[in-house]
């Protein structure tokens, strides 16, 4: 049975660099920015200190060239240290890191112009062309002045980071402290866009040429929309489209992909909260926008109390890859049906990117945790296979950063859980207890967001010297959560946490995950050989599950039944059609296997306690 905690999967104490032949894969992890800035309380629209980080790619022609340098850049929300015109201390931040052969060099964190209003810069995405750092979040300081948030861009020099002008910049030529309004640009580009003084949130962004964009964006809490947007050398902005896919969304927070030639965007659809309907899969045409193929893809059953939520996409082995959960509904809390304290577990599937049917079953529970994982794609082993990396943090703030990888069998379909292939990608962790408290609406519904991206070259890799020379390639996040033990105990703001995962290597090689630090050398330094071990490797295989659930650690508190809890639930494969699902032991709805996962985890902490 599958569960919810916050321990380590099994490791192997590693050895001196020669003490073995099994080479011990250590996560580079370090504390970007501490974060603990601001006003000492925590409450409506002060922040909680880091928020919302996102990480992204150099992925041009001319960056993939360079093998001397791996550029990554971080994006988040910050707390200020002064409140601006609406009492809210929310701004907008980044930072450019890059990966060279002598190691991870951290630039220095840039606080992005105070903005007017509650919600200044929220939900921030960044993107790089030949020359800049695309910088999009949703504003309410937008040039509208009607307090809705809108999607809006600031343009940076990606050497220096320094904002650049915007020539046609909605607000004004010359006004670099303020950013461009992306819808309002629509407008001027000739596209017809509907309602277009309503608010908009953008969710996610994907390259489709050196300096052109998707961009997977929430209308007016009711709606699924994705737009293409593209930067020119001299920093103009030109929106290509703006297309509309389901009128029929609530807190959808549409995700986009692209594969070359088509593009996909999913997000859920419903007109009530829980999710009441299901997931919908669209493919698009990258040039026009316009729809190739839609469809529910996954479907809730509300009479079974079985609703969907947060699904996330990736392309992965030629198939679409969609992460989604399924959620329970306890109670009614304050008007509000969608967060009212049912169970949560994490799905994930395969669906084929003509017919948008699903291609065999779903994995139950990916995630490490239950509630708010992400998902992306990379690959892994010394081969390079596809693979699913699925990322997860604490609610309660007090738990690890992890990492679940998730790699395909060898027919192409969806390989084993297997806790041997799990990774710590940052000490503390919050998508849900400071994250919320923080924001517009304390202690109501919000939620912290956990990202990742695959296939990060290592400029290291195969120089005797370098940094971690056995890896090729990484996966790389950006998580939010304390910076120590003292500031968790004292309720401190959060910071943001880097890692590096080792995610291919060279091929030959016999490997185990190793434990986090920021010297991964062997030598107790930055660079040079990985350590060495006599313990048992992990096979990178699809099919292989070597390790079983790792104990429960004081780091997390259990959840309690009907809160999230682990563990395999009974939505069967029917439910992609929207049929009925029975259950052999007569439940119904997610709680009995919350309790069922609580009592593992319980067993499981009465095993190591007796020890």
């Amino acid at each position: 049975m599958l569960a919810t905690f916050a321990g380590e999967s099994v490791r192997a104490e590693p050895g001196t660099a020669t003490g073995g032949d099994v080479v011990v894969l250590q996560t580079y992890l370090k504390l970007a920015i501490d974060g603990n800035t601001g006003p000492n309380r925590i409450g409506k629209n002060t922040g909680a200190g880091i928020m919302d980080t996102n990480v992204y790619l150099d992925q041009t022609a001319a960056a993939k060239a360079n093998t001397a340098e791996t550029l990554l850049g971080l994006i988040y929300t910050r707390s200020a240290n002064t409140p601006n015109n609406d009492n809210s201390y929310m701004q907008g931040g980044f930072m450019l890191a890059k990966i060279k052969e002598s190691g991870v060099e951290l630039g220095q964190p840039i606080n992005l112009p105070t903005l007017n209003g509650e919600r200044a810069f929220m939900r921030p995405l960044i993107a790089f062309t030949p020359k800049y750092a695309v910088l999009i979040a949703a504003a309410e300081d937008n040039g509208l002045n009607n307090n809705n948030p809108m999607p809006v861009m600031f343009v940076a020099d990606k050497t220096t980071g320094q904002l650049v002008n915007i020539p046609n910049s909605t607000r004004g030529n010359n006004n670099i402290n303020k950013p461009t309004n992306l819808v309002r640009q629509a407008l001027n580009d000739g596209i017809q866009v509907n309602n277009p003084n309503n608010q908009r949130g953008p969710h996610m962004i994907v390259p489709v040429s050196d300096n052109s964009f998707l961009v997977g964006m929430q209308y007016n809490n009711q709606a699924q929309e994705v737009f293409r947007v593209t930067v020119n050398d001299d920093a103009s902005v030109k929106m290509n489209w703006l297309r509309r896919y389901s009128n029929n969304a609530v807190h959808n927070r549409p995700q986009v992909a692209f594969d070359g030639t088509a593009g996909y965007m999913t997000a859920i659809e419903c007109n009530a909260q829980p999710a009441n309907i299901g997931i919908r899969l669209s493919k698009f045409d990258v040039n026009t926008g316009q729809t190739i193929s839609s469809k529910i893809v996954e479907r809730a059953i509300p009479q079974q109390n079985k609703y969907v939520t947060e699904p996330h996409i990736g392309l992965v082995g030629g198939k679409v890859a969609i992460q989604f959960a399924n959620s329970s509904k306890a109670r009614n809390r304050n008007g509000n049906n969608g967060h009212a304290g049912g169970g949560n577990v994490t799905r994930l599937g395969l669906y084929d990117p003509n017919t948008l049917d699903r291609v065999g079953n779903l994995v139950d529970a990916p995630a490490n945790y239950q509630r708010h994982a992400g998902m992306f794609t990379t690959s892994y082993g010394p081969n390079g296979e596809k693979a699913v990396a699925v990322i997860s943090g604490s609610s309660t703030g007090v738990g690890k950063g992890l990492l679940q990888i998730i790699p395909l069998k060898a027919d192409g379909s969806l390989g084993e859980k297997d806790f041997a292939k799990m990774y710590t990608v940052s000490t503390f962790s919050d998508v849900a207890n400071l994250q919320a408290r923080g924001k517009r609406n304390p202690n109501n519904q919000a939620k912290g967001f956990i990202n990742g991206i695959g296939d990060v070259p290592n400029p290291g890799f195969d120089k005797p010297n370098g940094f971690m020379p056995e890896v090729k390639t990484f996966s790389a996040s950006a998580v939010t959560g304390f910076a120590d033990a003292a500031a968790s105990t004292r309720g401190l703001k959060e910071g943001m946490w880097l890692s590096l995962v080792p995610a291919s290597w060279k091929e030959g090689l016999k490997t185990t995950p190793g434990q986090p630090t920021d010297k991964p050398g062997g030598n107790g330094t930055e660079t040079g050989p990985l350590p060495r071990t006599t313990g048992p490797s992990t096979d990178p295989a699809g099919d292989a599950k070597q390790a079983d659930p790792p104990p429960v650690t004081d780091g997390e508190s259990l959840p309690a039944p009907g809160n999230g809890g682990g563990g395999s639930q009974g939505f069967g494969d029917d439910a992609a059609g929207g049929c009925s699902v029975s259950h052999k032991d007569g439940s119904n709805g997610l709680g009995a296997f919350a309790l069922i996962g609580l009592g593992a985890l319980l067993a499981t902490r009465r095993k190591k306690e007796a020890q």
